[in-house]
């Protein structure tokens, strides 16, 4: 069976549910009372009507602010409002998603130079398929609370609500178990879920909604692509640039270690030779020549030592510069290729585009993945 990055758009389109983004939006768009009678069995309230709800709803508060869009976005007759998301993977910041797409309600629902007060009550739902914050609860309801004393409530109108589809079994009701069994897969047995399954097979038998669907697959893999390759040009150069700085600083600090050293070895031989060679003049000089050739060797040997040990340590520091930077080159591609892999599967990059970016195998990024 084939994982769900290896299916063509069309494949998905068959294979696709209600946990699918899109069946979700336009079941919930295209049938209000559903969405309507999951709401309240989602937050246990009751609502006498709504809007037309709005799939994929934009909002952008001003020309340089980050515009984003809710799955779908409701006003029941009070003027409360409805954010329901779909999140199918596990994402570490859907706090603060949570938290601007409420700002941005607030913003859309305060007419302009109205007062504070007139702020109606907002809700943020997300409807997850693995649990968003690791506590194995089947829900996560948050409401503010004074730190200092819990009895104190923070009554500003804001709820968020996450669910934990994975603990459908766990729910607090069995219309919601039911209702989380359906959205896993499952079979499920409530009038609820069996209205649900005839409206997403009605969907899918919807020529338009499927020639969309497979359109905006496409578009996503094409900009899962270009975001890959453009990540991976970054990861290359700053790999390549840490790498650079490293080697350059381990150059120079062997290149004067090594100096020192060969200087101090050629001048301790030259040294020896010398001493051995005055003695052995000693015999048939006298002392004070001796000691005339003695000053004049040492200066010149010193001056030899420095000269040599100059271009020895400049021959070696470029043999090691020439070694080190072929090893890298030859390590880099592989290493690089792996680091460059798990980074982009960190990203949840298909194993595919991840292969085709970094030129390792398939065999090899699936074998990275599951490391």
């Amino acid at each position: 069976m084939k994982e769900m990055h290896e299916l063509t758009p069309a494949e998905k389109w068959e294979q696709a549910t209600l946990a699918d983004n899109f069946i979700f939006c336009k079941v919930m768009t295209a049938n209000p009372d559903l969405c309507k009678e999951l709401l309240e069995l989602l937050l246990n309230i009751k609502i006498e009507r709504i809007e037309i709800p709005v799939a994929e709803r934009s909002f952008k508060v001003d020309y340089d602010s980050k515009g984003i869009r809710f799955d779908v976005y409701v006003k029941d007759g009070t003027g409360r409002c409805f954010d329901i998301e779909i999140q199918t993977t596990n994402r570490t910041n859907l706090a603060k998603r949570a938290r601007y797409y409420q700002g941005l309600m607030d913003v859309d629902s305060l007419v302009s130079g109205a007062d504070y007060s007139e702020l109606n009550e907002s809700y943020v739902i997300f409807l997850c398929m693995e649990d968003a914050f690791g506590s194995g609860l089947p829900v996560y309801d948050f409401h503010q609370v004074c730190k200092q004393n819990s009895d104190i409530l923070f009554n500003d109108g804001t709820h968020k609500v996450f669910f934990n589809a994975s603990k459908y079994d766990k729910m607090p009701t069995k219309d919601l178990r039911e209702f989380f069994k359906f959205l896993n897969g499952l079979n499920a047995a409530s009038d609820f879920t069996d209205q649900l399954e005839q409206k997403v097979r009605y969907a899918k038998t919807n020529a338009q909604w499927r020639h969309r669907f497979m359109t905006w697959e496409q578009e996503m893999r094409i900009q899962v692509k270009e975001k890959s390759e453009q990540l991976a040009k970054i990861i290359a150069n700053e790999m390549v640039e840490d790498r650079v700085n490293a080697m350059r600083a381990d150059i120079e600090k062997e290149a004067k270690e090594m100096a020192n050293e060969i200087a101090e070895d050629r001048v301790n031989a030259i040294r020896k030779d010398m001493e051995k060679e005055a003695k052995e003049m000693a015999n048939e000089i006298a002392e004070d020549r001796v000691n005339a050739i003695r000053k004049d060797m040492e200066k010149e040997a010193k001056k030899m030592a420095k000269s040599m040990a100059t271009e020895i340590a400049e021959k070696m520091v470029e043999e090691k510069r020439a070694a080190i930077v072929k090893e890298i080159a030859e390590e880099q591609t592989a290493e690089k290729a792996r680091e460059t892999a798990k980074k982009l599967l960190a990203e949840k990059i298909e194993p595919e585009v991840v292969a085709k970016c970094t030129g390792l195998s398939l065999e090899q990024v699936k074998k990275l993945a599951n490391e």
